[in-house]
């Protein structure tokens, strides 16, 4: 039994940070989006989709710059060297700041051209560019603040990052729930995104400061300290850049060749796509500062072993929910979303949620190899996956229209996560590609067996008359995913640590009820 006070490990304490930040953002966008997209009408949202997409890659001037600044604050962290961190942060606001002037300015010009671009309506071509410098701006204060998200990270204090993404999530909440009551359009939106912005940058300055005392808010210059940051954040820029083609190709290609309704049937699937990324981003998003902290160390074994864990239990968790849209996609969205989307937006899921298990996997291997000084290979193969996913994407949508936007989309990922990434990990790390697929695949799928043959038999025999017995339906499956994680995703070591785990949570909790109080004597 664990000592009183004891705590669980800081891994688990992050993932659970995460998936808390995870749970509200779910639970507001489950609830907003219906609004927004019946709100908008689906031309509007479209054009809001596209707009969004679009100026979403200015974002890449970030140049993978927090990127760095988590890599070197945590590696700093595991060899004591504080005032390290401290510089490569004051360095990376000095190199952040003009950049998001660069994207204030390519925004405006973003406005201007999108009308000629895409097939956006004539009456709202004044409002595009005006929702363009709006979401413009949002990307320039995001950017700043970048540098000081990335010193959290690189703690590797997810706690704080959980207030900042919930604090940020209740205001995008509460603005989003205004506008659309007081009947705004698309500026009145793309203002509260720019309020949220500057309310989540001005909290993650406050959180970095207090997490890392010495912190300076002010930009500096050090010329050895910016070199170290370009140089790093250069290959992981690529690999963004890369990945942001590869899951926004979809969008562009169809708004450019489709009407703008199209958008908004894949966007719908996207969407919850996005939300089992974010879900699995409560595991994936720790890996990077604990590789960078094994690699500072030169713990290699270590670095395999995390690899074959991030990835294990990644797709462990992301089995049950992609079954479940491959089953049951086209009847939760017409029950969500309305009936004359389930049809074919629930064909657009199923073929993103095949995509969805392949991408899982690698992405947590991903995130293992940037945080281990091996940014250059994954930028290598997310480069190549991009120009794939382009010209299928190109040569599909013509043919299957928005399904084709689809599997331009999945085919190139699904081949890089079977022919590439085995090879790769083997060659950077010594990971035995059967170790891998086993890790990655096999024991998640034996695991989801029992979960996915009863979904498909609720499915079948089962009509929910709502989305409320949806819910339920789903709810009631969810002990057959756990129990199979359990009992077959599992090792039996990783079962006793996890129970561990669990009997530390009581004691801290009781520990801070404080004493029980005396009872009165009698």
């Amino acid at each position: 039994m664990p000592a009183t006070g004891a705590r669980p490990p800081r891994a688990v304490r992050n993932v659970l940070a995460n998936w808390t930040g995870y749970v509200v953002g779910l639970l507001v966008n489950f609830v907003l989006s219906p609004r927004i997209v019946h709100h908008l009408g689906a031309a509007d949202y479209g054009v809001w989709t596209l707009l969004v997409t679009v100026t979403a890659y200015l974002g890449l001037l970030d140049l993978g710059i927090r990127s760095a600044v988590t890599r070197y604050v945590a590696r700093s962290e595991s060899r004591g060297e504080q005032a390290a961190s401290v510089e490569i942060a004051s360095a990376a606001l000095g190199v952040l700041g003009p950049l998001a002037v660069v994207a204030l300015v390519a925004s405006v010009g973003i406005g201007w051209l999108a009308p000629a671009l895409f097939h956006i309506p004539a009456g709202a071509r004044t409002t595009t560019s005006e929702v363009a410098a709006l979401i413009g701006a949002a990307t320039a204060v995001t950017l700043v603040s970048g540098a000081l998200g990335g010193v959290i990270v690189g703690r590797q204090r997810f706690d704080l990052l959980c207030v900042v993404d919930v604090t940020s999530t209740l205001v995008r909440a509460a603005l989003v729930l205004t506008v659309i009551a007081a009947d705004g359009g698309l500026v009145a939106l793309a203002g509260a995104q720019l309020l949220v912005a500057i309310t989540t940058a001005v909290l993650t300055a406050g959180l970095a400061r207090r997490v890392h005392a010495g912190l300076r808010l002010r930009p500096t210059w050090s010329r050895p300290h910016m070199r170290l940051i370009v140089t790093y954040g250069g290959f992981a820029f690529v690999a963004q850049l890369a990945s942001s083609i590869i899951e926004r190709s979809g969008v562009l290609v169809l708004g450019a060749l489709g009407p703008v309704t199209a958008v908004t049937v894949f966007a719908i699937a996207g969407g919850l796509v996005d939300y089992v990324r974010a879900l699995a981003g409560g595991i994936r998003t720790t890996l990077a500062p604990r590789a960078s902290a094994l690699e500072g160390r030169g713990q290699a074994e270590a670095l395999r072993a995390l690899t074959l864990q991030g990835a294990r239990y990644t797709t462990l968790l992301v089995l049950p929910i992609a079954a479940t849209f491959v089953v049951r996609g086209a009847t939760f969205i017409g029950l969500w979303m309305g009936p004359a989307y389930g049809a074919p937006s629930g064909a657009v899921l199923a073929v993103l949620a095949v995509r969805l298990v392949f991408l899982t996997a690698t992405g947590a291997a991903a995130n293992v190899m940037l945080g281990a000084s091996r940014e250059r290979s994954v930028a290598v193969v997310f480069v190549g996956e991009a120009l794939l996913n382009v010209a299928a994407t190109l040569a599909l949508v013509p043919r299957l229209g928005v399904l084709g936007a689809a599997w331009g989309v999945a085919v190139p990922t699904i081949a890089a996560a079977v022919i590439v990434w085995p090879w790769l990990l083997r060659r950077r790390f010594g990971v035995a590609v059967s170790h891998y697929v086993l890790a990655a695949w096999g024991r998640p799928l034996l695991a989801v067996l029992p979960f996915t043959a009863a979904t498909v038999l609720v499915e079948r025999f089962w009509v929910p008359s709502s989305l409320a017995v949806f819910v339920v339906q789903t709810a009631l499956l969810v002990p057959l995913a756990v129990i199979g994680a359990w009992g077959v995703g599992l090792t039996r070591e990783e079962r006793q640590r996890g129970l561990q785990s669990l009997r530390a949570i009581e004691p801290l909790s009781a520990r801070r009820r404080g004493p029980p109080a005396a009872r009165p004597a009698r």
